[in-house]
């Protein structure tokens, strides 16, 4: 799936072979902070990768929460691209819990694993995990209502 907009582009990824790119064009928009993302599907759910900058470090040089939190955040609406759902990213996150289990490296890139619990009419019920080197750093339960056609 390929998708151009004034404010994102969606398709193959030009330097990993398997995978999409989430590449913000609007970098007047927050989620440009996170810079590309690397998306793949596998099977039921999608994996995003986040390259770590320095921009994303706190003041112990690990990545800061709320830069995962954004992460997280960004994921919920570009998972759904990444299972097939080309309306996806419209909405808006109702709830998010997330639990911290360890910090992130600055130098190695991050997985965020999502997948879709349940949909209904205007809502995506999401949970999954960020992991770097195979160790989870955090765990979340997400509700995303989905914007009005």
């Amino acid at each position: 799936m390929e998708i151009d907009t004034d404010l994102y582009r969606f398709g193959p990824h030009p330097d990993m072979p398997g995978w999409s790119r989430w590449e913000i064009k609007a970098q007047d928009r927050f989620n440009a902070v996170l810079g590309d993302l690397a998306v793949r599907r596998d099977g039921d759910r999608a994996v995003l990768r986040l390259f770590p900058q320095q921009r994303h470090a706190n003041l112990g040089n690990k990545v800061h929460g709320g830069a995962l939190l954004t992460f997280i955040d960004v994921g919920l609406f570009v998972a759904p691209l990444a299972l097939g759902d080309a309306r996806a990213p419209r909405g808006v996150t109702v709830d998010l819990s997330t639990q911290f289990a360890g910090g992130a490296d600055i130098d190695d890139p991050i997985d965020l694993i999502v997948e879709v619990t349940r949909e209904t009419g205007r809502m995506i019920f999401l949970r999954g995990t960020v992991e770097q080197r195979g160790a989870i750093i955090a765990s979340f339960m997400a509700i995303v209502r989905k914007a009005a056609s």
